[in-house]
């Protein structure tokens, strides 16, 4: 558990309480799996010589700004996806007023319609399924999925799954927390699901679910700023192959080997344990065994 959080007290947007809690998560039946690429990268990731919607202009699509992915407007570069875009960019060659936001929905992102954006930056995990509609860059984050208490709760003290045994467990349906809410309990639980997380927090602090389940880094966010008087006590066992997140372009885009050699370089050079360790802050966060 989590010794010190800091509880805002500031309203918060509806706006942004929803986009948090609608993250990209969601498994449509498929499993963690390596980046798509459309190519090779080579001499055409020189910049100057991407075919971007608007030459000389990459445009990202993204959702409504919240923490830890987003501070503030998203071209505020604060936030651990604003950063990484604009780190992403820089390696493209284009400076941070060639960057254009543009604001979508999770539908549009995993969807195989012709994408407004070059690039999306939402916490979509990479599955499968996913692959058959659109293309990701190489992964940038492996994440695990959280769980979540109230603090004056029946297990705000549960250290082990089997301290949860018998408790009524928020998820959100069609999401990766389903499945790993099944995987982790089986029958020892009552699974409860949710159309979106927020309606789960929402149960969870009124108490009429004992915990919620949802990206750790997403349920350290909402604890902390949208939630509190909830924390994080810990992340599930990992089942299967890990859960990781990716840029997502159009299927079989002409950008996706130049991005995922950004993406790549970023790894190599340190600069993405960087952006985690600034913005992401769930790494004492124990597993539940």
């Amino acid at each position: 558990m989590r010794t010190s959080r800091l509880l805002s007290t500031a309203v918060v947007p509806a706006a942004a309480v929803v986009a948090l809690l609608l993250a990209g998560c969601s498994s449509d039946d498929g499993t963690g799996a390596a980046a798509t690429s459309s190519g090779t990268a080579s001499a055409s990731c020189a910049p100057g010589d991407l075919p971007t919607l608007t030459g000389g202009t990459l445009t990202v699509g993204a959702s409504d700004p919240y923490e830890p992915w987003y501070v503030g407007d998203p071209s505020s570069g604060k936030g651990f996806e604003s950063a990484l875009v604009y780190a992403v960019a820089d390696e493209l060659g284009y400076a941070k007023d060639d960057v254009r936001w543009t604001s979508v929905t999770f539908e549009q992102i995993v969807s195989p319609a012709i994408k407004p954006f070059d690039l999306a930056a939402y916490q979509t995990t990479i599955t499968d399924d996913r692959k058959k509609a659109v293309d990701f860059s190489s992964p940038y984050l492996t994440t695990r999925q959280g769980v979540i208490v109230a603090d004056d709760g029946t297990y705000a003290d549960a250290t082990t799954l089997a301290d949860l045994k018998g408790a009524k467990v928020g998820v959100t349906a069609s999401q990766t927390s389903l499945d790993a809410a099944k995987a982790a309990w089986g029958d020892d639980v009552d699974v409860v699901p949710f159309n979106a997380a927020g309606d789960g927090m929402t149960a969870l602090s009124s108490g009429t679910v004992d915990a919620m389940v949802m990206d750790v880094d997403q349920g350290v966010a909402a604890s902390t700023v949208y939630f509190p008087g909830t924390a994080v006590i810990g992340t599930l066992p990992r089942v299967g192959e890990p859960e990781q997140l990716g840029l997502v372009l159009d299927k079989d885009s002409d950008l996706t080997a130049c991005v995922s050699q950004a993406v790549d370089t970023l790894d190599e050079n340190g600069t993405l344990d960087d952006l985690r360790t600034t913005w992401l802050h769930s790494d004492d966060v124990p597993e539940l065994s």
